[in-house]
């Protein structure tokens, strides 16, 4: 039989809940030191405590648990901060970061780096107007957490680095190569285009744009065929550019 694992007052956040046996819930959270971790909360739908009350997404928390296998067992929560206060394009957008971490994490991979960026965009979705800028800023950090990080600075086949007035045609598993200059598709780039999402300097609606499409086509190669049920819910937003 498995090791008992006791962990106290890890920093981490709920990602998803939903209904288990008659008074409790199934908890999908992001931690720190311990990465993806589903928890059983005993009793947290029965009445109104304190710990129903906290156990909602977009609260910094810091969790205590013990498991032997799979899940564990919620023995104490704790707030480690406010809420971010999210609403409209922002709450949603929120959502849409928590179902491409449930879609992008394994159970129990620790990463640090992960927790760090999906805590940062919540705070900047919090803070800025530009909901579609901090959204991109999220999945290039999330894809580099992963070790999926783009090649943004040089030509895969020369090595030479990217002119700002150079076509680039982006390959997802390796990188961009030279194209004809006027070339149109739907891997097509403009080397400035391609700089300024490696420098995560997205201030205008072109660099927008293409971080967009070039993100969303290389996160689809990671997620597969299925698509994102928070992408359906936000068509309306998408089409307004998020």
């Amino acid at each position: 039989m498995a090791d008992k694992e006791t962990v106290l007052l890890e920093r981490g956040f709920v990602l998803h809940q939903r209904p288990y046996r008659n008074t409790s819930q199934l908890l999908e959270c992001v931690t720190a030191a311990h990465g993806r971790v589903g928890l059983v909360a005993r009793g947290s739908r029965a009445g109104r405590g304190s710990r129903r009350a906290l156990l909602q997404p977009f609260t910094p928390l810091r969790l205590s648990w013990t498991r032997r296998g799979e899940l564990g067992t919620l023995t104490d929560v704790e707030p480690d901060g406010p809420p971010a206060a999210l609403t409209g394009e922002a709450l949603l957008a929120a959502y849409y970061a928590n179902e491409l971490l449930l879609r992008l994490l394994a159970r129990g991979d620790p990463n640090d780096a992960i927790h760090s960026c999906y805590s940062d965009c919540l705070l900047n979705l919090a803070e800025t107007s530009n909901v579609s800028r901090a959204l991109r800023l999220f999945e290039l950090r999330l894809l580099r957490a992963l070790g999926y990080g783009l090649e943004l600075d040089c030509e895969i086949e020369t090595g030479e680095p990217l002119r700002p007035d150079g076509r680039y045609l982006y390959d997802p598993e390796q990188g961009p190569k030279a194209a004809a200059d006027r070339i149109e598709d739907e891997h097509a780039y403009w080397g400035r285009e391609l700089l300024a999402l490696g420098r995560e300097a997205l201030d205008d609606e072109d660099s927008l744009r293409a971080a967009r499409r070039l993100l969303g086509g290389i996160l689809q190669c990671h997620l597969g065929e299925r698509p994102l049920k928070s992408r359906e819910v936000l068509k309306d937003i998408i089409a307004r550019g998020l």
